[in-house]
């Protein structure tokens, strides 16, 4: 397996195709913020494949050296056979001199009954896989969020932290989306 920078056309389609169903909308940024990132160079998107083609994909938001890994997930049939795993390593080693790679992961603390197991799995996931949690807790669009790191070169300073993660939304959103929509819990 190995990754490769998507094009903004394999990006639009991803979004449209895969994206939809891969995450709950209210967790999906604007197409258009995505692309007009992508024109600045300060979003990257990569496509996860192997000898069968695509099977999954990761889009990071970078600013210099700092990262926030905005989605990342395998194909629906492509799902439990460790694909998951070597994108996180992957993207680790693409990302080996980064200074801070941060992530989203949605809070089971806060799901109901239904979604509360999804979220977890999806937790335990990045903690098998090298990520560790920071302790820092956001509401983004409404949707509580627990923020992990991927990497060793990390400042455990919740406001450092918090001020990098507003940084990243503050470049991709409008200021009233911004100040509307992001939240320290």
């Amino acid at each position: 397996m190995w990754l490769e920078k998507l094009s903004k056309s394999q990006v639009e389609s991803i979004y449209r195709e895969k994206m939809v169903v891969d995450f709950p909308a209210a967790e999906i940024k604007p197409l258009e913020a995505i692309l007009k990132a992508m024109d600045k160079g300060l979003y990257e998107s990569f496509g996860l494949y192997d000898e069968a083609g695509i099977m999954g994909y990761t889009f990071l938001v970078k600013i210099d050296r700092d990262y926030l890994v905005d989605y990342l997930a395998v194909f629906d049939g492509r799902r439990n056979n460790g694909a998951g795993s070597q994108m996180i390593r992957l993207l680790a080693e693409y990302l080996k001199d980064a200074d801070n790679i941060i992530l989203e992961v949605e809070n089971p603390d806060f799901a109901d009954d239904q979604e509360k197991e999804l979220q977890t799995r999806r937790y335990n996931f990045y903690k098998r896989n090298g990520c560790s949690d920071t302790g820092l807790r956001v509401r983004c669009f409404g949707v509580p969020f627990r923020i992990i790191r991927m990497n060793r070169n990390f400042s455990k300073d919740h406001d450092s932290l918090w001020a990098l993660y507003q940084s990243f939304y503050r470049m991709m959103l409008p200021k009233e989306l911004f100040e509307k929509n992001l939240e320290r819990m």
